[in-house]
């Protein structure tokens, strides 16, 4: 099976894992140039450190080829190592008045919402679609399905191949999820579906630390993940575990409702993009993520 190279937004990317056979990894989902959703893995975790670290909406440059995996799910590629590479850092770090270019990434993302999660979950019984964006009609609830505990910072480092320490991974149950109504739900029918949002981990393991009270802990929690959520144009990613066809939420998306709309036009086509990066990167050496700026 030969490599492919793919541009992709990275617009998910999960609570990180320990693989008895990768080690400390994330699993990443975003959208390609094409225009088709694709799942990333294993991506290691020390490329989500440094100062050149990844993020969400970075667009990046990648070797790949279709995973073998049980449910043959067919967005699912494994990454080439060391293949991974930053292109462009204008939808994640770039700035229009001080805010985030939400219209620039509604005009990428928002063509591809689906009609529902029924509707995903009949497209992979016909064809083994796996990822989705979807619009919930009614956002019910936000919910916990266990106890809090308050985490502490890691004590345990790994050494990165460019002097980075990097973080263990700490284990955290999945206790959280979001009750929801679609527009493919029958009447009197809802969603109960667990959310894995590695933002929504990092609040919880950080806010622990920060408040130190659990009330408090769940309380900025509910503001955050469900009042505040509710309050904007919310999306969620949705996504099916690696061993069954369950459907998960593995990321959101929450663009305010109200949009300033720009006086002059910030899309740029593919060629624009691209074209402008390779123009300033001639003559430099290439960004790759992960590595320290002079290595």
């Amino acid at each position: 099976m030969t490599w492919e190279k793919k541009r992709v937004l990275v617009t998910v990317t999960a609570y990180p894992e320990k693989s008895k056979k990768y080690g400390q990894v994330v699993c990443t989902i975003g959208l390609t140039e094409e225009g088709d959703w694709i799942r990333l893995y294993p991506v290691p975790f020390n490329v989500f450190s440094g100062p050149q670290k990844l993020r969400k909406y970075d667009w990046i440059e990648v070797e790949c080829q279709r995973a073998e995996e049980k449910l043959s799910r067919k967005e699912s590629y494994r990454i080439r190592d060391a293949s991974l590479k930053i292109i462009d850092r204008s939808l994640s770090l770039g700035k229009i008045k001080g805010r985030v270019d939400w219209n620039e990434r509604n005009r990428l993302l928002l063509s591809h919402v689906a009609p529902s999660l029924e509707y995903l979950k009949a497209k992979f019984d016909e064809d083994r679609t796996s990822i989705g964006l979807i619009r919930p009609a009614e956002v019910l609830e936000f919910y916990k399905k266990g106890d809090l505990q308050v985490y502490q910072d890691p004590k345990v480092f790994q050494q990165s191949l460019f002097g980075t320490k990097i973080p263990e991974i700490e284990e955290i149950p999945h206790l959280f999820g979001y009750k929801f109504r679609c527009n493919g739900c029958p009447e009197g029918k809802e969603h109960n579906i667990q959310c894995e949002d590695w933002e929504l981990f990092e609040s919880y393991r950080r806010w622990g630390m920060r408040y130190g009270d659990l009330n408090l802990l769940w309380e900025k929690l509910q503001d955050k993940y469900y009042k505040s959520m509710v309050g904007s144009d919310l999306y969620f990613y949705v996504g099916t575990f690696s061993q069954f066809p369950t459907w998960l939420i593995v990321g959101l998306y929450y663009p305010p409702k109200q949009l300033e709309i720009p006086g002059k036009s910030q899309n740029r086509t593919f060629d624009e993009l691209f074209g402008q990066n390779n123009a300033r990167d001639r003559g430099k050496p290439g960004n790759r993520a992960g590595a320290v700026p002079g290595h």
